[in-house]
Order: structure tokens, then C-alpha cells, then sequence
């Protein structure tokens, strides 16, 4: 089954890119956990199925599978003029640890849809005269007019095999469940649907599930925290905040980089209070004045708002209980988020020639302090939070490194020159990688691409978070998906 939904969501990839997403939203609820897009057309145009099957040595059976249906998309019985989408729900029952995942398309030829899924899966794929779909015999998805959905049971479903001991011959043996895990009135019940009650749901995929994107998605913040937490965090005076919250994301491939972009959409109360703490869209860049990033593996440098986690772990309910674990080193809360402002930075430098361990890496964090209380941070690294690392301080700002040269530069008074360190403006966190750890695994593959630059740009604008990546690749004779489908 779990080829067949691998195989839908790709095997759809002609579709078009159209901004409609009303017929999903007639089947998510307040509950849904989130959606995902493919705007399958333009991803189709980026990418050579035929010229991977060829070329890639190590694909996946998955993979081969999928690309073998791209070629003949429609020979699949699958609309290719519709988009595709992943539906993620809570799970069946209240015992299920794992939500349940379906895809969602558009069938236009049944008896296609079945041999080709047939033939490709290697299983027996088939429609019943109610229009639902079996797999291998097991009910797996249905069919409304041309609308059809596919899912599949959690992989943690105990009761889909039983031990059975032969006391005589001493032998276990595992026998196999034959009961569905779904039933008609499952499939009926998802068809019956009538979308979110609330509209601010239906505003927010609208926004997050992009027309203009090769793949979108949405993320239902307030139904995640309520799923995770089975329902307690509904019951905590931080709910409020979290209320008709959500995160859109989208990503585009570009010959030579990849983009990536989010969105928070916090409620409007949230919103406030996102702004109140995070008004400083700036970065302190002094922090690394004099740390050659240069040398680096990665970096990143910002501001994290003490005063928002602060106010946070309040709503929470949880200072007292905070407090009460500091109290054995007369501390409070108050007392160690007092010491910091905020600014940090971590540097991590390449791993050094002589060595291909972990151990042999360098690395640093630079915070900044409150000059007047660094006594406090003292006492602060004296205690069990400090155990055994090694500190400098130099005026308002402090390195813990074990590496002599970072700890050297720090104290230094020479600028470094820092010539991939870009100084942005209007932003709360910059980051930047050389890719070596994306790379790693593909250093002997000939027919895929490098990562040769990996940043990240975050700030706050209207009392949301927004972040935007970009991946640089060392080829530009083939889209970034070609490459990253080499990779993989």
C-alpha cells in the first residue's frame, strides 16, 4: 500500500498548477493536521524521469517504480490535469500513536487506474461495484464520482498479527489478521465532510498551497499541539496563543539553487506579542567581529527573545516549577535570563586536514551579556548548566569554546574579514553552511551535484515569523530536482 500512495502522489506530476484549492478544503476539518501540494506541472518540467532510470545506479525500488509511471502518465487512469495532494488527519482511534495519511487526486479511467497500479506495484489493485478500492483484498481507498483518495494503516497496528504457540512442536508461529483496519463507513464518513468550521483554516491553506510553487504545504499549529499533547494543552492558559495558528511553506526548483520559504500565521493576540519582543529585527555582528568565519563549517548569528520565552513559560504554568529546581543554587529564572541579552552566535570550523573524526571539529558559541552581571554568568557556569566547559569573557560578550584559535580570535582587537559572512539588515537570525554535511554521503557520485552553499534568513514582520532558505548547488545544466533526485 504503501507503494501505491509513494506512487500517486508522483505518478500525477503532469498536473496543472491552478491557485483553486476548494476541492481539498471540502474534505479538511478544524481537526486536519495538515496538507501538502504538488504543483505537479512544474515540477514535471524540471525533472527527466527517462533520463534518471538511465542514469541513476542505486535507485530505490520505490523510485523505480514511480519514474517507470511518470513516463506514461497517462496510461495510469490517473487526471493529469489536477493537482495531488497529502492529506494528514489524527489517527483513526483514539489509540492510534500515528495520524493517518491520505492522498487525494482525480481518476478518469478506473480500469487503467487498476492494471497500471496492478502492474507497477506488483500487487492487485482493484474497484468494487460501491467504487472502493481494494489492495491485495484490503479495503485501502474509495472513489466519489471522480474524486478518489488512497490510505493506508499505521505501521504500529498490533492487531493486524497474533502469536500463535504449538505447545506440541514447541513452535511459535505469527499469524496474520485478516480483519480491515478501514471499513465502508470510514471511507463515507470522509466523503461526507462539509470543510473547516473555522474560516480561518480555510484563509490559511488558500495562502500556504501556492499556484506559483512546484510544492507547497500547510501546517495546522493549534490541531499538531492538541494531537501531541492528546488534548492537555487545550487545557493551559498558553492555548490562547497557539488558537488558529498555523505555518505555510513553499519550495521552488531553480537551475543551480532551491528555495525555501515559511510562514507563521499566529492569531491575532499572538501576533502582539510577537511584535512586543521581537520589534529588534537586527543582528549583532560584533559578536564574530574578530572570529574569521571564513574558516567555517557554519555559522549563524541572531537574536532569541529571552523575554518572549519568559513570557511563555509563564502561560504556561511552569515558572514555579522552574524556580523550584533553581532554588538549590539561590537562583530564580529572573536571575540567569537577566545576565543574557539575546545575541548569539555558534561557529562551527571545518574538520581539521589531519583528521575525518567528529572530535576533531572546533566549535564555539558567542553570547552576548550584560557586562555589569558577569559575575552572574560566572556563578552561572560554576554550577551543573556549566560542568566542565571553558569560558572568556571580553567586555559584553562571552565565547565557551575548547578550541585555543577561536578563543584566541575572540580576544583579539584584528577584524577579521569575514567575506561569507553577509551582513543583512531587517532580520533576526542568519545562517550559513558550506554544505559539507549535506554532502557527505555523495562525494562519489559523479552524476549528482554539491551543495555549495546553504543560508537562511528569519525575521518578524507583522507579528509573524518568516524564513527563507536557499540551497546553491556547483551544476546548472539540469534543474536542482534532477541533481537532488540523483543524490538521494
Amino acid at each position: 500500500m504503501k507503494k501505491v500512495i509513494y506512487l500517486a502522489l508522483l505518478a500525477t506530476i503532469y498536473s496543472c498548477s491552478s491557485n483553486n484549492n476548494e476541492d481539498i478544503l471540502k474534505y479538511t476539518n478544524d481537526t486536519t493536521l495538515g496538507l501538502s501540494r504538488v504543483n505537479l506541472k512544474t515540477v514535471a518540467e524540471k525533472v527527466s524521469a527517462d533520463k534518471v532510470l538511465k542514469e541513476k545506479k542505486n535507485i530505490h525500488n520505490e523510485q523505480k517504480l514511480f519514474l517507470e509511471l511518470v513516463n506514461k502518465p497517462k496510461e495510469s487512469g490517473i487526471n493529469v490535469d489536477k493537482p495531488l495532494y497529502i492529506i494528514v488527519d489524527p489517527g483513526k482511534s483514539n489509540t492510534d500513536n500515528e495520524p493517518n495519511i491520505k492522498a487525494y487526486f482525480e481518476i478518469d479511467d478506473k480500469t487503467k487506474f487498476q492494471k497500471s497500479m496492478s502492474d507497477i506495484t506488483k500487487t492487485k489493485v482493484t474497484i468494487d461495484k460501491k467504487d472502493f478500492i481494494y489492495v491485495d483484498g484490503l479495503l485501502t481507498g474509495s472513489i466519489k464520482g471522480k474524486e478518489a483518495i488512497l490510505t493506508k494503516e499505521p505501521n504500529n497496528r498490533y492487531d493486524r498479527e497474533y502469536t500463535k504457540y504449538d505447545e506440541i512442536d514447541s513452535i511459535t508461529t505469527v499469524v496474520p489478521e485478516k480483519k480491515p483496519y478501514f471499513d465502508e463507513k470510514y471511507f463515507t464518513d470522509f466523503w461526507n465532510r462539509k470543510g473547516p468550521s473555522n474560516k480561518v483554516i480555510k484563509e490559511q491553506v488558500n495562502q500556504s498551497l501556492a499556484g506559483n510553487k512546484d510544492m507547497s504545504a500547510w501546517v495546522n499549529l493549534s490541531a499538531v499541539a492538541n494531537y501531541l499533547s492528546k488534548g492537555y494543552i487545550e487545557t493551559l492558559a498558553v492555548n490562547k496563543l497557539i488558537k488558529d495558528s498555523g505555518v505555510g511553506m513553499e519550495v521552488t526548483f531553480d537551475k543551480g539553487s532551491a528555495e525555501i520559504n515559511t510562514k507563521t500565521f499566529f492569531n491575532s493576540e499572538m501576533q502582539k506579542v510577537v511584535e512586543k519582543y521581537y520589534s529588534k529585527n537586527k543582528v549583532d555582528y560584533d559578536l564574530v567581529k574578530t572570529i574569521d568565519v571564513d574558516k567555517a563549517q557554519s555559522f549563524s548569528i541572531g537574536y532569541f527573545s529571552l523575554e518572549f520565552m519568559t513570557y511563555l513559560i509563564k502561560e504556561a504554568g511552569f515558572e514555579s516549577t522552574i524556580n523550584n529546581y533553581l532554588s538549590s543554587s539561590n537562583k530564580t529564572l529572573a536571575d540567569i535570563t537577566s545576565i543574557f541579552t539575546g545575541d548569539y552566535a555558534y561557529v562551527q570550523n571545518k574538520i581539521h586536514p589531519d583528521s575525518a573524526s567528529y572530535s576533531s571539529r572546533s566549535e564555539a558559541i558567542i553570547l552576548g551579556i550584560d557586562a555589569k552581571k558577569a559575575d552572574g554568568f560566572k556563578g552561572f557556569m560554576e554550577g551543573p548548566y556549566g560542568y566542565d566547559r571553558k569560558y572568556i569573557i571580553n567586555g559584553n560578550k562571552v565565547i565557551i569554546s575548547d578550541d585555543t584559535q577561536l578563543v584566541y580570535q575572540f580576544k583579539s582587537n584584528k577584524d577579521a574579514k569575514n567575506a561569507n559572512l553577509d551582513k543583512k539588515s531587517g532580520v533576526t537570525s542568519y545562517s550559513w553552511t558550506d554544505g559539507s554535511e549535506y554532502n557527505r554521503d555523495y562525494d562519489n557520485n559523479k552524476l549528482g551535484a554539491k551543495i555549495v552553499k546553504a543560508t537562511n534568513e528569519y525575521k518578524q514582520e507583522n507579528g509573524n515569523m518568516i524564513s527563507k532558505t536557499v540551497f546553491t548547488v556547483d551544476k546548472k545544466d539540469q534543474n536542482t530536482l534532477y541533481y537532488f533526485i540523483m543524490n538521494d
